[in-house]
């Protein structure tokens, strides 16, 4: 010990030891314990701190089976900050970057092109004859001088002007080269260029663009690339009403929505799954803070990295939904070909089916035809064919951007009549015993209501099974018409269902929606007009979403469920943020009998017993496995050569109904048209038979007890 304490390498190093204790004490005290504030003094220090944000790829979407319908992709975007050099060196960067963005492929930024294109001509926001007042507008912001102004009505005229005049550019570029300079030019020069904060010049570029721009650093000065990420819709087309799509934030969205971190550049969701699950997918962005150093060098202070959007796991199964939309399109196009201009006037172009898990409300498919690619709303601005696609799409008469599934409006016909049938079993009215008379027409307020048969005298299942109108005006009369707009409402008609995407309400027809449709205040609500809405006409308007929501109660034993598409919501991780397995354990049950129910399915079943289209459509199934009730509403311009519609309920099996469907056909002719539609949708979905299969062996389809154990695999 004696000989350690005089060796001097001894009290060096613990010497040493005691100076590394204060400093590692004093950078722990500065960067732990004060650390906050001495970063706020950074920050009055630093001149012109700005905070930037850094994208955030959006949540994926998935069908129920995790097949993934929406994405997003990596690319880059280019970016470009004020600088001091020569505006020569300037102009002939600006053409390297056009030049290497053409080569490439890459979406780079345009808005010159809005209104001069090359070969020199008027662009997209200035062509046509009624473009002049937007020309002189232009015209007048880029012009210097009114005697600019007045000189310059040409494209050519116009492109000389900027290019000698107000952008000065050099002999030695050719027209092409100039055009292409003036590109990021006009950019500058229209919106400014900031020291700090880059304006983007391009927005989707490829890896070899910007391993080329990082390369030769040297030679574009001013320019970083950073990475962004785009919307992707993966074969998605025939889910495309359900999924929506995204576009720009609009200046009034922005208005609203930029307390929640939203930027003038967002990106958002529009319609759709993409709308309502904006707070799921949206990712949060990251933030990167800059400054200029003493220098004039912009450099990097600190970096927030972005989290990613959760993802959205949808009820459909889309394998299924792409079976329903073919099944749809291929059945309109049957009944257009069996045109014969007496009843049928080839008018049927548009329709949709619904398809509901009658136990749980999840929407299991929602198919709309015609649809449409909602890719076409991810392109950019300067994508001319894509823009003439969006325009198409909304100027398209058969309408293919409406989702005929929830805010489609048809009269629904016969398939009203089961309200009718309860509103009047439970007010005491009829039984399943009585009996009414039906000579084929039946006379009210002096006005005849024509039947479709003279039925003689018929009772609640056989007027249900051939549709007698005489017994249902008839005991709608009877009933009056606020008990049966009670029973309607009770079922979810006329009324918005609840579904996450955007949905119309609708209209029962009763006096309250005569006084909305009707313009002569005079008019008066009588026992006629509850006669035509008994039988599901006069002002009756429902989506087909509230037709199998409707029909899903009358087989379940009468539990309203609230359909729904958003399954659940998962972390990037997988972990789960949502849960809507049980949206309907507290379902409203409507105030019917069971027995009054039960009289009801039972005509239904009748009705498929005894109509032969029934029986060809469900061949692949045993009898009494389907209950349906089709509609045939008049559109009253049967005389003008316009069709009627076709409309049908249905659910299966028919004693523990599994699912529920609506069908729904503009111009459909008949309700038995659908019918054939609706038997391949069962098939689809209780064999899981592609459209191709041959079908199901009959001899096997016995008994409900067969499909069942056929569809499980047992």
């Amino acid at each position: 010990m004696e000989k350690l304490l005089k060796n001097r390498f001894f009290y060096v190093t613990v010497f040493m030891g005691i100076v590394m204790i204060v400093l590692i004490a004093q950078l722990y005290k500065l960067q732990i314990i004060e650390g906050d504030s001495y970063r706020e003094k950074a920050h009055s220090v630093i001149d012109g701190v700005t905070e930037l944000s850094v994208d955030a790829p959006r949540g994926n979407i998935y069908d129920r089976n995790g097949l993934l319908l929406a994405t997003t992709r990596q690319s880059y975007k280019v970016q470009m900050v004020n600088i001091d050099n020569p505006q020569e060196e300037r102009n002939q960067m600006y053409l390297e970057l056009i030049n290497l963005f053409i080569e490439n492929g890459d979406t780079y930024t345009n808005n010159f092109a809005k209104y001069l294109s090359f070969p020199i001509d008027w662009g997209t926001a200035l062509s046509g004859e009624e473009a002049e007042a937007a020309r002189k507008e232009w015209i007048n912001r880029i012009a210097i001088r009114k005697s600019d102004r007045d000189r310059l009505n040409t494209p050519e005229e116009i492109f000389a002007y900027l290019r000698n005049e107000r952008f000065k550019l050099d002999e030695k570029y050719s027209d092409e080269e100039a055009y292409r300079i003036m590109i990021i030019r006009y950019e500058t020069f229209m919106y400014g260029l900031s020291y700090i904060r880059p304006t983007v010049i391009a927005s989707d570029c490829c890896e070899e663009t910007v391993q080329e721009i990082e390369a030769r650093y040297l030679d574009f000065p001013g320019i970083s690339t950073e990475e962004t990420y785009f919307r992707e819709y993966i074969d998605a087309e025939e889910a495309s009403h359900i999924l929506g799509y995204v576009r720009g934030i609009s200046e009034e969205e922005y208005a609203v929505m930029k307390e929640q971190g939203y930027t003038k550049d967002s990106i958002i969701g529009k319609i759709g799954i993409e709308q309502v699950a904006e707070g799921y997918l949206r990712g949060v962005e990251g933030i990167r803070e800059v400054y200029l150093d003493s220098e004039g060098i912009l450099r990097e202070y600190s970096y927030k990295a972005p989290i990613p959007g959760n993802d959205v796991y949808l009820t459909i199964d889309y394998g299924f939904q792409q079976k329903c939309v073919k099944i749809l399109e291929e059945g309109i196009a049957e009944i257009k070909a069996q045109k014969d201009d007496i009843k049928n006037f080839g008018d049927a172009e548009a329709g949709a089916v619904v398809v509901l898990n009658a136990k749980t409300g999840e929407t299991l498919a929602m198919a709309n035809y015609p649809n449409y690619d909602n890719s076409i709303f991810l392109a950019p601005s300067s994508d001319k064919e894509a823009q003439q696609a969006i325009s198409n799409l909304f100027t398209d008469p058969t309408a293919p951007s409406l989702n005929r599934a929830t805010q489609g409006l048809y009269p629904v016909g016969s398939t009203f009549k089961p309200i009718t049938s309860i509103a009047g079993m439970e007010s005491g009215k009829i039984s399943t015993s009585r009996e009414i008379r039906c000579n084929g027409y039946l006379m009210i307020n002096n006005h005849k209501h024509s039947c479709m048969g003279y039925h003689g005298s018929i009772s609640l299942k056989t007027a249900i099974a051939k549709s007698c109108n005489v017994y249902f005006q008839q005991t709608g009369v009877e009933t009056g018409i606020d008990k049966i707009d009670f029973w309607a409402k009770e079922f979810g008609l006329g009324e918005k269902t609840g579904i996450e995407i955007n949905e119309y309400a609708g209209y029962r027809s009763n006096e309250e929606t005569m006084k909305i449709k009707e313009t002569d205040i005079y008019h008066k609500w009588t026992d006629s007009d509850t006669a035509q809405t008994a039988i599901g006409q006069l002002y009756t308007l429902f989506t087909p979403i509230q037709l199998a929501r409707y029909t899903a109660a009358l087989g379940n034993g009468g539990i309203l469920n609230t359909p729904y598409l958003i399954g659940s919501v998962k972390t990037p991780s997988g972990s789960v943020i949502f849960d809507n397995s049980n949206k309907n354990e507290n379902a409203v049950k409507v105030s019917a009998s069971e027995y009054v129910l039960n009289s009801v399915k039972d005509g239904m079943l009748e009705m498929v017993k005894g109509s032969s289209a029934a029986k060809s459509a469900f061949s692949a199934f045993p009898v009494g496995f389907v209950a349906a009730k089709t509609g045939t509403p008049e559109t009253g311009l049967e005389a003008f050569g316009q069709s009627s519609h076709s409309v049908l309920i249905c659910y299966a099996p028919a004693d523990d109904p599994e699912i529920a469907v609506s069908v729904v056909i503009e111009h459909g002719v008949a309700g038995s048209n659908s019918l054939a539609i609706a038997g391949k949708v069962f098939e689809a979905y209780f064999y899981g038979k592609t459209l191709d299969d041959s079908a199901f062996p009959i001899e096997t389809a016995r008994s409900v007890e067969n499909v069942i154990a056929y569809k499980l695999g047992l």
